[in-house]
């Protein structure tokens, strides 16, 4: 039978937390966002707007919380819509045409609920406490009238779950797919219960699979967290000589745009953010609190420039950033919170990076602050990166300093005005 989207509120947690845990982009077309960078991000093509793309996220936050139906959410989209039609002639346009209203309303309903629910389901799989307890996954098609004729040929396929046709074929295979991943338990492959099938097509093959759908969204979520998995992830760390992470590029409004590197930033001077000797490990967290004006571990800190317009509201978990600052002790990073304290309040320069693990696979949209100071006849670039928010949260977990000119990459999405 079809899936159902009918969760009672706050019955499926894991699918409202992921759902959360993405950011708001703005794109232009369907396709600016591309394969698993969707597991990070949430669009609705066409909306270029802050306010209107949060309207839309919070529609959808309210269905998956609250188990909103499609008929729900209808009327959410017909009055957000609204609105987007009188700032863009030509989605007003669309509008006018009939059944578009209620195919768009759809998709965006559909796409969202069915990736927060394959989320949500491998992220409770994929739990430590159920180490070895599923083995195996099985491809089920749904056989709906638009089921895929691939799709069909693929139901019962049984396969290890850390087996490398899943990376590309994991379910959902495209739009309004209905398809499944079924786990199966160690004991129902020994019982004779389920039996293991071999691939149907290569692990590289993308026949049957829509543009930016080839991939698994529990490894672009969590990246490869199977035990069977340990071995091969090994192997990948010791024989990969590429950096953990991997920029990938985009197409569109998000495509990276040109390098530069630190020595092109403006240069911030002043003994008040020279590297502070007297910060040590044991006093760094008072210190860190009394730089940022706050008393509590958990805090928000708010940016706006007044010329620009353009504003954030960076969310810190001190503890978490001290932690990853002082990972290296013989670097003494904490001599430098001053300098990243200026860099969060007072950045030269925001980008956004689409990255990608080359070890495990899971990707992530990184938010990357830049500044340069100079001290004692000594440049210092500093950046700080935060694992989300464009116009959001930025949640920042680590910081580093260097003398050395580095190359900024990524799509940048403010500048100090000069």
């Amino acid at each position: 039978m079809a899936l159902k989207f009918d969760f009672e509120p706050g019955e499926y947690t894991e699918a409202v937390k992921f759902f959360k845990e993405k950011l708001n982009l703005p794109t232009k077309r369907w396709n600016d966002i591309e394969g698993a960078m969707h597991t990070r991000a949430f669009t609705v093509a066409g909306a270029m707007r802050e306010d209107i793309l949060t309207e839309f996220r919070k529609a959808v936050d309210d269905a998956l919380a609250n188990g909103r139906t499609l008929q729900q959410f209808q009327e959410d989209f017909n009055r957000i819509a609204g609105r987007w039609a009188k700032y863009d002639e030509g989605f007003a346009g669309k509008m006018e045409k009939e059944g578009y209203a209620a195919w768009r309303a759809k998709t965006i309903y559909s796409t969202n609920m069915k990736t927060a629910y394959t989320a949500a389901r491998e992220r409770q799989i994929r739990d430590p406490d159920l180490q070895g307890v599923f083995t195996h996954a099985k491809y089920v098609c749904m056989f709906l009238p638009g089921s895929r004729e691939q799709h069909k040929q693929w139901d019962g396929i049984v396969l290890p779950v850390n087996h490398p046709w899943w990376r590309k074929h994991s379910p959902p295979n495209g739009w309004g797919c209905q398809c499944e991943k079924q786990y199966i338990s160690d004991y129902e492959i020994k019982a004779g219960l389920e039996t293991p099938t071999n691939a149907p097509t290569s692990p590289e093959s993308t026949a049957g699979i829509d543009q930016g759908w080839d991939y698994s969204i529990g490894t672009a979520d969590k990246g490869s967290k199977w035990p069977s998995e340990t071995e091969e992830v090994a192997k990948i760390t010791k024989n990969n000589n590429e950096p953990g992470w991997q920029e990938v590029p985009q197409s569109g409004f998000w495509k990276s745009s040109k390098e530069e590197t630190s020595n092109s930033l403006p240069t911030i001077t002043g003994k008040k953010f020279a590297p502070d000797n007297t910060i040590t490990q044991t006093n760094m967290k008072e210190r860190l609190q009394e730089l940022l004006g706050v008393s509590e571990n958990i805090t928000s800190i708010p940016f706006e420039d007044q010329d620009t317009g353009f504003h954030y509201n960076m969310r810190m978990d001190i503890d978490n950033l001290l932690e990853h600052i002082t990972e290296k002790n013989k670097r003494h990073r904490e001599t430098f919170l001053p300098m990243f304290v200026e860099t969060l309040r007072n950045p030269a320069q925001i980008r956004v990076q689409f990255q990608k693990s080359t070890k495990t696979g899971k990707s992530a949209i990184r938010t990357v602050f830049w500044n340069k100071f100079r001290y004692n006849d000594k440049n210092y670039a500093i950046k700080i990166v935060g694992d989300s928010g464009v116009v959001n949260n930025f949640d920042v977990w680590t910081a580093f300093p260097s003398t050395e000119e580095k190359i900024i990459t990524g799509v940048k999405i403010y500048e100090r005005p000069l």
